[in-house]
């Protein structure tokens, strides 16, 4: 069984995310797709360490 994700975002960024997805022969969907089985099969975020709390 499959989840639906909907997310918004700027028109311009979309249409320049899906100028560098084509280009690589991807569509946004299938590049978000790839982007999360990543994380789910490898345990990691790209993001680890970004947002959490600064050490001084």
């Amino acid at each position: 069984m499959e989840k639906l994700i909907q997310i918004r975002i700027e028109d311009d960024v979309k249409k320049r995310v899906d100028d560098v997805f084509r280009s690589e022969g991807l569509s946004s969907q299938q590049a978000v797709k790839m982007f999360l089985t990543q994380v789910a099969n490898t345990g990691h975020s790209p993001f680890e360490g970004m947002f959490g709390p600064r050490s001084k």
